[in-house]
């Protein structure tokens, strides 16, 4: 209204007396949708000659308004959405850590009562051979166990603890294929050293890092292929590489193939864990300051290289410097 104290819809109004009004425009304010938001209202004391060009400049003024107001609205919600997932994600990984640590004090007395129970002399075969399937299992659980505190370590942020000391990866490479190779027979598993492999790593972790390539090199190649680990001293660093003959991973999941709750392929998922062993490997590897790969053929195979720099170790946990 150019005038209010004229015009027939307010002249009669006591509002316009009480708070001074001359002249009014009032835009309706609507979402993208059509939806009612509000009104957007300019006021002046005295009456203004308001032409259509003007009246058509405040419409889209308040069209502006209004989808602007919508924006924030739904920035707002997505705030709020990540926010709520962020606070789901570290409540499971704390829930994981949890659960994985409580499930540790059952699994070592069942495997302890199984070893017991097993160095018995009057145990019949069947007997034996349930008992040593007890214990293969309940070393799977450790491990699964191990992967799944590892992992809600990392997710928190927190680096993963690293003990070194002097190892030969040559004798450790060998331990931690003589073990597989017990838990996994009728598997062809091949060893090959080259060059010095001495240095100061923690010896539980690259045992970890190695049992976690091996196994699952054995899950992703048929049951009558080889498998070959190397070990290799190559100047400053250490390489050590597990090859199988297995089909290649897809090239879609090779960018995100070390992510936690990723495998290669879908094949033989009934038998496999829930996709924290490559993960960790990588976790595990920079804590040691190095490095892993993959490359996937159909000629040559899968193969995990992973590069770990020597260090020499001068007897303290924090005395470590490379060499």
């Amino acid at each position: 209204m150019r005038d209010a104290s004229t015009d027939p819809r307010c002249a009669t109004h006591p509002a316009p007396k009480l708070y001074g009004v001359g002249s009014y425009i009032a835009v309706p304010l609507h979402r993208k949708d059509g939806s009612f938001f509000g009104v957007l209202c300019a006021m002046d004391p005295r009456p203004a000659n308001l032409t259509e060009d003007n009246l058509e400049v405040f419409r889209h003024l308040g069209e502006l308004v209004g989808h602007q107001l919508e924006q924030q609205e739904e920035l707002g919600r997505r705030d709020a959405q990540l926010l709520g997932a962020r606070e789901a994600a570290q409540l499971r990984e704390q829930l994981i850590g949890i659960v994985s640590h409580d499930l540790r004090n059952p699994l070592n007395a069942i495997t302890l009562s199984a070893a017991t129970l097993i160095r018995r002399t009057d145990l019949d075969d069947r007997a034996r051979l349930g008992l040593t399937r007890i214990l293969e299992s309940a070393d799977r659980a450790n491990r699964l166990i191990r992967d799944l505190l590892d992992f809600t370590q990392a997710r928190m942020g927190q680096a993963l603890p690293v003990k070194r000391r002097t190892v030969d990866l040559h004798d450790l490479m060998q331990q931690v294929v003589d073990e597989v190779g017990l838990a996994t027979p009728g598997r062809k598993l091949e060893v090959k050293m080259l060059g010095d492999a001495r240095g100061a790593w923690d010896p539980d972790r690259i045992a970890q890092v190695l049992t976690n390539l091996l196994t699952n090199a054995l899950q992703y190649s048929p049951p009558g292929s080889r498998i070959l680990v190397t070990t290799e001293g190559v100047g400053d660093e250490v390489v050590l590489s597990v090859c199988n003959e297995g089909p290649p991973i897809p090239m879609q999941v090779l960018p995100g193939l070390f992510e936690p709750m990723t495998r290669g392929t879908s094949d033989g998922s009934e038998r496999r864990s829930i996709g924290l062993g490559l993960f960790i490997v990588d976790q595990i590897v920079r804590a040691h300051g190095g490095s892993v790969e993959v490359v996937s053929t159909h000629g040559a195979g899968t193969t995990f290289r992973v590069r770990l720099p020597r260090y020499e170790y001068d007897g303290l946990d924090a005395g470590v410097s490379p060499s």
